[in-house]
């Protein structure tokens, strides 16, 4: 499978190998959107051989940052979102036993007493009384001593069963379908799991980012005080003009203004970092020390990652689980149009003497065999067919949506990368040329030749090119979370063949398990 999946046809064999396992039922063979039919071998057609294989757990140390490791490990413990899916998927675990429950025997264990008192005269007993007058009775000329009353006492005990044959798979395909609604499920807490990691790596990158930003920008207005304080002395002195003097000074107020709103952005990025970690706003100092350099990672990402790897999606394991959920629920539906065979009966201990149900001779039976053919019910039976062929059509449909959302996503994500490298290293340069300036101007400034206002420009002119580098950082490392996203994992370097049949997936069921 998993080679028929390298070869670019291999999604086409997740929708056959539900077949496996099905036995003789009523459900549907299997079908296939013609989006997965004509998906490619490759996400790079000019890069065929596949350079990288695919490592879904732990990819987030790939970013190489201790404090980003630790705030991923305890958000996968406290982040509330998570818990909340756990939540749903133990629901659905109780769900589907609930569902699994009637392949089985009900066994109910009984035991009751009962005591009847009633006139003799009515009922029956006004049959056989006869009339005490003329000491008649129900057989002439033979008088009976009949009672006033009947009393009855009657204790049993006994253990009864109810079971339908499964002669239509009906119960099998709920059964099933409950399976598959459960995977879909823990598929997507696994998204719930993956957007958390993937939201906390954002926000600290905005954390990082902001930080910067803010450390730079007061810097810049410290320089910009102090070159507007000397444009002011300057002009006092008749060297420059007006329009040079309010210009500076609108750059000193405009880089001041803004500080309030990059301190905003700050704690409000610091906020939700907090929450995605469990906790409270401003509660996050052990986790987010003050002095924070992330790694800045602008290695290529391996050329010809096969198409295999959205398998490894989540939302697409999802999506395909609801697929052979509906297609079950289908078979349940056409078995529902046959007759239902069931059996019920008990066996137990019955006596007028509740000491008397020790004796085994007490003993009583009873067994009840059904068949229950549905005839005329206004179509409902039909109606619910119809509406389960609909049900499969839709997740088929929403199948392949996915998938071609999963397609483009990765597609996306790899160009955004390679572009992010490029800009990453134009800024580089305006950033090596800025600093070179400064230390021209420094030098000429230490030796007489230039301005002390020339090397305040030049300062400033740096702090304009770092502001820059540090939002390229950020694009860069919001560009490679997109692949990693995108992936559901991390690629790593190597033979795809030795790692992919490697054991790396812990307890997890192998892709023709879940398949």
């Amino acid at each position: 499978m998993r080679e028929g999946l390298r070869r670019g046809g291999g999604l086409v064999l997740i929708a056959v190998a539900g077949t496996v396992g099905g036995g003789c039922s009523f459900a549907p063979g299997p079908r296939m959107p013609a989006t997965i039919a004509e998906l490619p071998a490759a996400y790079d057609a000019e890069a065929p051989r596949p350079e990288a294989a695919h490592e879904p757990g732990g990819w987030w140390r790939a970013f190489d940052d201790a404090t980003l490791d630790g705030l991923i490990e305890t958000a996968l413990v406290a982040n509330l979102d998570l818990h909340e899916a756990v939540a749903r998927l133990e629901e659905l675990r109780h769900r589907y036993r609930i569902a699994r429950a009637p392949l089985f025997p009900a066994l109910t264990l009984d035991a009751n007493g009962n005591r009847s008192s009633s006139p003799a005269n009515t009922g029956l007993g006004s049959q056989f009384g006869g009339d005490e007058d003329d000491g008649g009775g129900p057989i002439p000329g033979i008088s009976f001593n009949f009672p006033d009353r009947f009393e009855f006492t009657t204790y049993s005990a006994s253990l009864g069963f109810a079971y339908e044959l499964d002669f239509w798979g009906r119960l099998r395909n709920e059964s099933g379908a409950a399976v598959r609604d459960f995977l879909a499920s823990r598929a997507d807490a696994e998204t719930v799991r993956l957007t958390v990691i993937a939201s906390t790596i954002s926000t600290y990158l905005e954390v990082v980012s902001a930080r910067a930003q803010v450390a730079i920008a007061e810097d810049n207005v410290d320089l910009l005080r102090e070159r507007a304080e000397l444009t002011q002395e300057r002009y006092q002195a008749g060297v420059t003009n007006t329009f040079e003097l309010y210009a500076i000074r609108q750059q000193y107020r405009t880089a001041e203004s803004n500080l309030p709103g990059l301190r905003t952005a700050v704690n409000d990025a610091e906020g939700r970092l907090a929450l995605l970690v469990g906790r409270y706003a401003g509660m996050i100092e052990d986790l987010l020390p003050p002095e924070l350099e992330p790694a800045v990672d602008t290695t290529p990402i391996p050329g010809g990652l096969p198409v295999s790897l959205l398998e490894d999606r989540p939302d697409v394991m999802a999506a395909f689980e609801r697929v052979e959920a509906a297609r079950r629920r289908v078979g349940a539906r056409r078995a529902e149009l046959l007759p239902t065979i069931s059996l019920n009966g008990a066996v137990g201990r019955q006596a007028g003497d509740i000491e008397d149900l020790q004796f085994i001779d007490q003993w009583f039976t009873n067994l009840i065999g059904g068949l229950v053919a549905p005839i005329f019910q206004g179509g409902r039976l039909r109606a619910n067919l119809g509406a389960a062929w609909a049900q499969y059509d839709q997740a088929m449909i929403a199948y392949g949506r996915t998938v071609l959302e999963a397609y483009r996503e990765v597609r996306t994500s790899l160009r955004q990368f390679e572009n992010e490298r490029e800009r990453h290293a134009q800024v580089m340069e305006q950033v090596a040329d800025a600093r070179a300036s400064l230390e021209n101007q420094l030098e000429r400034y230490q030796s007489g030749v230039g301005d002390y206002v020339e090397y305040l420009d030049a300062r400033v002119n740096l702090n304009g090119a770092e502001t820059t580098r540090v939002l390229a950082e950020r694009g860069i490392g919001e560009a490679r979370l997109a692949v990693h996203r995108a992936l559901g994992g991390a690629w790593v370097a190597g033979d795809v063949e030795d790692i992919e049949t490697g054991d790396n997936q812990g307890d997890e069921p192998s892709s023709s398990d879940r398949r």
